[in-house]
């Protein structure tokens, strides 16, 4: 009498589920995680201290004036910096979106990739890192955050501006093509009037960003709230700290209402 033997077969599901966890637990070992002195003990002092502050932030007068200042300036970044931004996102989301090629005939079917590709290649680059390129050139100037917000934003709101025009319903614009309307014309007057929502959503979100991107800028030296809490961070002024993040947590509360109370205007 013969056995017969079932051949073992794994699901894909459950061999790429164990290959992402034998790459988490490698990438915990390279980082250190599993290391004795990974934590520090004699931080939690300060980790107290800064928990405790949270409660008696520093009001005075003097140091509203300022934050009030530098709130002011990392708004202003942020501000320049999502204006170009979206300048640069639209024209390469038209640019790098299929349906853009598509409307121009068939020889141009290619060409949205190769935008595409060329878009990949600010948007790899962190905003930090281009500050610090920058900073070697202009030196210490708002210049500075503002390029370094809009390149790679930039970049980065084009490929989703792009995917957004993609998979917005085309019928009316190709309707308008095969009545001999000009693509261009044909284009603006059917896609981006329906796009028109999820592409001012995504800006203020990429807004959002842009007010803790440029906070994170002023580390660097491009002053507002990121420098003011540097400095308070390296002097242990915790209740300064407390003071600059809920300045921080205000610009950003305030950009998510507005975002919210537009979108219902124009619905």
């Amino acid at each position: 009498m013969r056995l017969g033997y079932k051949k073992l077969s794994l699901s894909p599901y459950f061999f790429w589920g164990l290959v992402w966890l034998v790459a988490v637990i490698w990438s915990l070992r390279v980082a250190g995680v599993f290391q004795g002195d990974l934590v520090n003990e004699g931080g939690w002092s300060l980790v107290a201290a800064f928990l405790v502050a949270v409660v008696s932030p520093d009001l005075s007068s003097e140091f509203l004036l300022l934050t009030f200042d530098a709130m002011l300036k990392t708004l202003a970044y942020a501000v320049c910096g999502t204006f170009f931004c979206v300048v640069i996102g639209l024209v390469g989301g038209v640019l790098s979106s299929e349906v853009w090629w598509q409307s121009l005939g068939k020889s141009y079917n290619s060409a949205w990739l190769v935008v595409r590709a060329i878009l990949a290649i600010p948007r790899a680059i962190h905003e930090l890192i281009w500050g610090l390129f920058f900073v070697n050139i202009f030196g210490l100037d708002p210049l500075v955050a503002v390029l370094a917000i809009a390149i790679p934003f930039g970049a980065i709101t084009a490929k989703v501006f792009s995917e957004i025009l993609d998979e917005t319903p085309r019928e009316a614009l190709f309707a308008l093509l095969n009545s001999g309307v000009p693509p261009g014309s044909a284009f603006f007057y059917t896609l981006i009037p329906q796009a028109f929502p999820n592409l001012l959503s995504y800006s203020f979100y990429r807004f959002e960003c842009s007010i803790r991107s440029a906070t994170v800028l002023g580390i660097i030296g491009a002053g507002g709230l990121g420098y003011q809490i540097y400095l308070s961070l390296q002097s242990l002024r915790y209740q300064q700290v407390w003071t600059l993040i809920f300045a921080l947590l205000l610009l950003s509360g305030c950009t998510d209402f507005w975002s919210g109370w537009l979108r219902q205007q124009l619905q």
